[in-house]
């Protein structure tokens, strides 16, 4: 007699929905991780451009004014606080609008003018704030960029 077989048996099922279950597992799994790092680098690059702006404003004050402002912080131009983190909001008044992401994090400005007079330094912190969307997502503590305004002699 021929004993032809029409259906799995039990250990055969199990064994395959075990393998069902550890690829659904690992895409899941793949799909979490590049979430988390396209989140990451789209953060990352929100802080790299809200640190920038500020160098680049006080890069086109020129050396002159940013030490009046670093010897007076009442001088400095008003989203601009010196010293101090400082909230990014969004002000309809302002023609520059950050995207909405900005408001989950806060600048820090710093201007140290060097002992010789010859260069001034600006450093800039940005940070996410606390309980906010990027202090979940974001995995570094803070970005910090730095550049210098150097004094240029008049001829």
């Amino acid at each position: 007699m021929i004993n032809k077989r029409k259906a799995f048996t039990l250990m055969e099922i199990i064994i395959a929905m075990a393998l069902m279950m550890v690829v659904i597992l690992s895409i899941f799994m793949l799909n979490q991780t590049s979430n988390r790092s396209s989140m990451d680098a789209y953060f990352e690059t929100l802080c790299f451009s809200l640190a920038r702006e500020p160098i680049e404003v006080f890069r086109g004050l020129g050396y002159e004014t940013v030490l009046a402002i670093s010897k007076n912080h009442k001088l400095c131009p008003a989203p601009y606080k010196i010293g101090e983190f400082t909230n990014i909001t969004f002000d309809p008044k302002l023609a520059l609008q950050y995207p909405a992401d900005a408001e989950s994090f806060q600048r820090r400005i710093d201007l140290t003018p060097n002992s010789s007079g010859k260069y001034i330094n600006i450093k800039v912190t940005v940070a996410p704030r606390n309980m906010s969307k990027a202090e979940v997502w974001f995995r570094k503590e803070s970005i910090i960029l730095e550049s210098n305004i150097v004094w240029k002699p008049k001829w």
